[in-house]
């Protein structure tokens, strides 16, 4: 039986990343972090004392922190990162109000309760339910309502008919 080929294909090592382009690593703990401007961290400590921002030099972003002394991450100890401030195409957004409103829609004073916060989740889900149940019935209705009525009994072929003279019983209306 002769042998098969072997063919030795080369497994490239890439090296990590270096560790200034982690998001993590410019948490507000680090020396020589650049803070955001004092007047916009005034309006985020209004929102909660325990919220920080700090500036990402190498992805050029402003990366909004939580302060929560029980994380144990190995770069970030104590700290909580919850947004990185840009839009959906991932483009840088100034600091503004929008950026506050982001972060407040995160918070939990939006909802006053993690209980009122449950309720609304919950009424969501029932509303998107209802209308999905809704829609179901009204296309069962246009499309059976039809079948249904080719169904019944006909004898004339003009107006509505008396039914058939054959049948003593009403042909589902």
């Amino acid at each position: 039986m002769p042998s098969e080929p072997t063919f030795a294909v080369p497994v490239q090592q890439h090296a990590p990343p270096p560790i200034e382009e982690r998001l993590h690593f410019w948490h507000p703990n680090r020396f020589g972090v650049r803070f955001a401007p004092a007047d916009f961290r005034e309006k985020l400590h209004a929102i909660h004392a325990d919220l920080e921002i700090t500036w990402h030099p190498v992805r050029e972003r402003w990366l909004v922190w939580y302060r929560r002394p029980r994380i144990q991450h190995p770069i970030s100890a104590g700290w909580l990162l919850l947004l990185v401030v840009e839009n959906s195409t991932e483009e840088y957004v100034p600091l503004d109000d929008r950026t506050l409103a982001a972060i407040y829609e995160q918070s939990g004073f939006k909802w006053g309760s993690g209980k009122q916060y449950w309720a609304r989740i919950e009424d969501e889900a029932q509303r998107d339910h209802d209308a999905r149940d809704a829609t179901r019935t009204q296309l069962i209705e246009d499309v059976g309502s039809a079948q249904w009525d080719h169904t019944k009994i006909q004898v004339s072929m003009r107006g509505p008919s008396s039914g058939s003279k054959f049948v003593r019983h009403h042909a589902g209306d």
